[in-house]
């Protein structure tokens, strides 16, 4: 019974490379010198075994040397690690952006201030201060719950 390969699985990435190659998943077990059947468990979640990174290197290197477009297994690891960061840094990230923008409503605040307080200073720059303060204040405000949302990452995931 064939299983069903999920996307961006190694499962996958094995599959697209026998599948170019002339003797399949023999072709894989020549170029790794593993058995045919360790370079099926590699892609078998459910199985323990995980495939070694030379043995990668070395299939999408010959998959490559086939003719082919791309190199699978790399390709597979990129994506996957490009999705875990984003998942695991999301938060520094959502803070990150809130940051440039308190940034620059503080400065803008700041600036105002300036004004505010220059010789020949009206009602007007006074109230623009005020309200330039208030929005900075809007914006700070609006940082706590992104700092307390998440612990920091190297206490969330270890290394």
């Amino acid at each position: 019974m064939t299983k069903a390969r999920a996307p961006l699985s190694i499962d996958a990435a094995l599959a697209r490379i026998a599948g170019h190659m002339p003797k399949g998943y023999d072709d894989l077990a020549q170029v790794t010198g593993r058995a045919v059947r360790t370079v099926r468990n590699w892609g078998d979640p459910d199985t323990p075994e995980q495939i070694p990174l030379d043995c990668a290197i070395a299939l999408d290197l010959a998959y490559i040397a086939a003719g082919g477009d791309c190199a699978p297994l790399f390709e597979t690891y990129q994506l996957k690690l490009e999705m875990a960061s984003m998942e695991r840094f999301a938060c520094n990230i959502a803070l990150a952006r809130h940051t440039a923008d308190v940034i620059r409503e503080g400065g803008e605040a700041h600036s105002a201030l300036v004004r505010a307080t220059l010789p020949g200073a009206t009602r007007a720059d006074r109230q623009e201060a005020l309200r330039e303060c208030s929005e900075a204040m809007d914006f700070l405000k609006r940082t706590l719950p992104l700092l307390e949302a998440d612990r920091a990452p190297d206490q969330h995931h270890p290394p």
